[in-house]
């Protein structure tokens, strides 16, 4: 079955060809604040898909990332509305009285079906601190 990774508060697409992708994020100074992740489950069942590992390619300068786990239930407008899904959220924060730009590399190992190969997709998120 076709796995599906859901755009939500957000997040970033996840399904698809072994790719890379820039995101752009504003953060503001001293302050903790999602700039990415994902929400998972099959399409057509809405059961749960598997939660990839990822991993930092290349750490913020000016700040720190972190990879939590994030469960959240799916609106009306979804396919799959009222259930409860699971994912990643990626949380960024700036240096205490940073301003300026930073910039990290997150690497998320993905199957767009059950039996495919493995694709890695690279995100590198470039963040303005203001």
């Amino acid at each position: 079955m076709r796995r599906l990774a859901v755009i939500a508060a957000g997040f970033c697409l996840l399904a698809g060809p072994a790719a890379a992708e820039t995101v752009e994020r504003t953060v503001k100074v001293n302050t903790r604040a999602g700039i990415g992740g994902f929400l998972g489950y099959e399409v057509d069942t809405c059961y749960p898909s598997a939660i990839p590992t990822v991993t930092v390619r290349d750490r913020p300068a000016n700040g720190n990332i972190q990879i939590l786990p994030h469960e959240q239930v799916l609106g009306k407008d979804s396919l799959c509305p009222g259930t409860k899904v699971r994912g990643l959220a990626f949380v960024y924060t700036p240096n205490k009285g940073f301003r300026g730009a930073d910039e990290l590399t997150l690497d998320v190992p993905w199957h767009s079906t059950d039996s495919g190969p493995e694709t890695i997709r690279s995100y590198t998120f470039r963040i303005r601190v203001e």
